[in-house]
C-alpha cells in the first residue's frame, strides 16, 4: 500500500490517499473508500479483500483509501456537503486515473458519517460511480434530511448497498467534538431512506445484520456486499 498527498482546488489543504493495487495489474474497477483511516486501520478493508479474492468470491480490484484527516473534519465533510460531493465526483476520478490508472467502473464506499456522504455524492453526481456501500450510514443526520428532502426522484438510478445493525437503536444520542445530535434511532432512519431511494427508482439492497455500530460487522458483510455490487 502506497502513500500520497492529495493537492485540490476543492481542500482547504492536501489530504492523504493510500492505493492498494491488485498483484496481478488487471483490475478493471476500482473502490474509493472514505474515511480511509478507518477502513484502512479497523475495518481492515484490504485484507478482507485479499481473502475474498483468494477464494474467488471476489475479483481483481483496485482501492483508493481516502483520509477523513480528523473527527472534527467528517462532522463538515460528511454531512451532505456539496463542495465535497463535487470534489468526489470531479477531482477524485482525474486523480485515481492518473495515479492508479484507468478503470471500467469505479465505486464509492463509506460507513456511518461517511456512508452518508457516499450516497449523497452518487445521487447528486450520477454516472460517476457505478455503485455505493454504504455501511451504516447516518440516514438520521439533519432529522433524516436526505429521505425527506433530497430530490432523489429524477435522477439517474444507482446500485445502493446499505446496511444497518439490527441492535442500533439509540435515539437521541450527541456526537462530539462538535453538537451533532441524532435524534432517530440508525436502524429506522436507514430503513426510511431504503424506502424512500426504492420508491425513487434506485436498485437497493438494505442488509439488516445481527450487530450493531461496528467495524467487526463491517469487516464481515464485505465480500458479500462488493460482490452484489460487483458482480450482480
Amino acid at each position: 500500500m502506497s502513500e500520497h498527498q492529495i493537492s485540490s482546488h476543492g481542500l482547504p489543504a492536501p489530504r492523504t490517499a493510500w492505493i492498494d493495487v491488485t498483484a496481478s495489474g488487471d483490475a478493471k474497477d476500482c473502490l474509493l473508500f472514505l474515511d480511509g483511516e478507518l477502513y484502512r486501520d479497523r475495518v481492515k478493508a484490504s485484507e478482507r479483500i485479499r481473502e475474498a479474492q483468494a477464494d474467488g468470491t471476489l475479483p481483481a480490484l483496485n482501492r483508493v483509501y481516502l483520509s477523513s484527516v480528523s473527527a472534527a473534519n467528517r462532522q463538515v465533510e460528511y454531512i451532505c456537503n456539496e463542495s465535497f460531493a463535487s470534489f468526489l465526483g470531479t477531482d477524485m476520478p482525474r486523480w485515481i486515473e492518473r495515479e492508479v490508472g484507468n478503470h471500467d467502473r469505479l465505486f464509492l464506499c463509506g460507513l456511518s458519517l461517511s456512508a452518508l456522504q457516499a450516497v449523497y455524492t452518487a445521487v447528486l453526481a450520477p454516472g460517476i460511480f457505478a455503485g455505493v456501500l454504504a455501511q451504516s450510514p447516518s440516514a438520521w443526520w439533519q432529522d433524516e434530511w436526505l429521505a425527506s428532502s433530497m430530490p432523489l426522484a429524477g435522477t439517474k438510478a444507482n446500485r445502493f448497498w446499505l446496511s444497518v445493525g439490527i441492535h442500533e437503536v439509540s435515539e437521541n444520542v450527541s456526537h462530539p467534538p462538535t453538537p451533532l445530535i441524532q435524534r432517530p434511532s440508525q436502524v429506522a432512519s436507514v430503513r426510511r431512506l431504503a424506502k424512500r431511494m426504492t420508491d425513487a427508482g434506485h436498485e437497493i439492497h438494505c442488509h439488516e445484520y445481527d450487530g450493531g455500530h461496528d467495524p467487526v460487522c463491517w469487516n464481515s458483510e464485505l465480500p458479500s456486499a462488493l460482490a452484489w455490487l460487483l458482480l450482480k
